[in-house]
C-alpha cells in the first residue's frame, strides 16, 4: 500500500516537470505581452518604417523571443526535479497540452469557418484556405504568422525529449541541437520540396533548436549565479547585434538561410536572449502596478491574441491603420482568452480533483 502511494506520488512529481513551474514569473508575462504587441506592429507597419526605426533590434525580435521563452519555460519547469524517460509522454501530459494548446486552436478553427462562411455570403469573397497543411495547423482563414501554430504543435512532441536530454547532458545536447539546426538548413537548401513548399520550411521546428537550448541555459542564469554564462551571453549577443546589422543594412546574405529568414537563425538568437535577461533584471517578479499587470495580462492571452490576428490578417491582408489592427486584435484576443478559459478552468479543476481522489 505504502509502496503504491509512493510510486503514485513519484509519477505525479515527474509529470509536473513539463507542466507547472515552481514559481510564477511576472517578467515572462511582461515579455510575452510586449512580444505579442511587437508581432502586431510587425504585421502592421510598412517595411520602410521598420528599417528606419531599427526594428530589427526590437519589433523584429518577437518570434525569436517567443522561441527562447519556450526554452526558458522548459528549463524553469524542470529545475531541481528528477526526470525519467519513461514518464515523459504521459496521458496527463497530453491532456494538459490539449487544454492549453489544442483547445484554443480548435475553437479558432471553428470560428474562422463561421466567419469565412459569413464573409462569403455577405461580401461574395472567398477567404478560405484549405490544403494538406490544414491537418497540421493551417487555419481556414490563414493570415500572417500561421506557421507558428504548426511550430507549437510540433513542440508538444519535441520539447519533453529535448528537455530530458538537456537535463541529463546539457552541453552535449546543446551541441547536438545546434548541429541539427545547421544540418537542417544545409539539407533544406538542397531539397527541392522546401523550395516549392514555403510553409513546410517556415513551420519547421528544427530552425529554432538553438533558441530552445539558449532559453534552457537562460533559466540557469536566472536561478543560479550566472557569471560565466552571462559573459558568454554578452559575447554572443554582441556577435548577434553585429550580424543583424550586417544582414539588414549591409546586405549580408548566408546562402544556406532562406532570404526571408536571414534574421532568425543561430547567429541571431543570442540577442533575443539578452532582451529577455534585461526584462528579468528591470522588472519585478511580482507587482501591483496596473500598467505592468495590463502588459502581463496581454502576455497571458498572447496565444489567443496571436490566433485572432492570424484570422484578422487573413481577412484584411492589405495595409490597415495600425491603431485598428492593435485595437481589434488585442481586444478580440483578450475576449477570446476569457471565453476559452471559462471552459478550460473547470475542466482543469475537475481533472485535479479526480487525481487527488485516486
Amino acid at each position: 500500500m505504502c509502496k503504491s502511494v509512493g510510486q503514485h506520488q513519484t509519477q505525479q512529481l515527474i509529470f509536473t516537470i513539463f507542466s507547472d513551474m515552481k514559481q510564477h514569473y511576472l517578467q515572462i508575462d511582461i515579455t510575452k505581452g510586449m512580444a505579442i504587441v511587437a508581432v502586431l506592429l510587425l504585421h502592421s507597419l510598412p517595411k520602410q518604417t521598420l528599417l528606419q526605426t531599427y526594428a530589427i533590434y526590437h519589433i523584429w525580435q518577437a518570434v525569436p523571443v517567443f522561441m527562447v521563452i519556450m526554452g526558458l519555460n522548459l528549463g524553469l519547469s524542470a529545475s531541481g526535479k528528477a526526470v525519467y524517460f519513461k514518464e515523459l509522454y504521459t496521458r496527463s501530459y497530453f491532456q494538459k497540452k490539449a487544454v492549453r494548446i489544442l483547445q484554443p486552436i480548435i475553437l479558432i478553427f471553428i470560428l474562422s469557418l463561421l466567419i469565412g462562411w459569413l464573409w462569403l455570403v455577405i461580401f461574395n469573397e472567398n477567404k478560405f484556405t484549405f490544403n494538406v497543411y490544414t491537418f497540421v495547423g493551417l487555419l481556414p482563414i490563414s493570415g500572417r504568422g500561421n506557421y507558428f501554430v504548426t511550430l507549437l504543435l510540433q513542440s508538444v512532441l519535441l520539447l519533453p525529449l529535448i528537455g530530458f536530454w538537456l537535463r541529463k547532458k546539457p552541453i552535449l545536447t546543446t551541441a547536438l541541437l545546434v548541429l541539427a539546426e545547421v544540418c537542417f538548413h544545409i539539407l533544406s537548401k538542397n531539397i527541392p520540396l522546401f523550395a516549392t513548399e514555403k510553409y513546410m520550411y517556415d513551420a519547421a521546428f528544427p530552425r529554432y533548436f538553438s533558441a530552445i537550448a539558449l532559453g534552457f541555459w537562460l533559466s540557469k542564469m536566472l536561478t543560479k549565479k550566472p557569471a560565466p554564462q552571462l559573459i558568454l551571453l554578452l559575447i554572443l549577443s554582441g556577435v548577434s547585434i553585429f550580424y543583424l546589422y550586417l544582414q539588414v543594412y549591409q546586405s549580408l546574405s548566408i546562402p544556406y538561410f532562406r532570404q526571408e529568414w536571414q534574421t532568425q537563425n543561430l547567429f541571431a538568437f543570442a540577442y533575443a536572449g539578452l532582451l529577455i535577461m534585461l526584462i528579468f533584471k528591470i522588472f519585478p517578479g511580482n507587482s501591483q502596478n496596473r500598467l505592468l499587470q495590463l502588459i502581463g495580462l496581454a502576455g497571458k492571452a498572447s496565444f489567443h491574441i496571436f490566433l485572432v490576428q492570424v484570422v484578422y490578417f487573413g481577412l484584411f491582408p492589405s495595409q490597415q491603420p495600425v491603431w485598428q489592427n492593435l485595437l481589434v486584435c488585442l481586444l478580440s484576443g483578450w475576449l477570446f482568452y476569457k471565453f476559452e478559459t471559462r471552459f478550460t478552468t473547470p475542466l482543469t479543476k475537475s481533472r485535479k480533483t479526480s487525481k487527488a481522489q485516486v
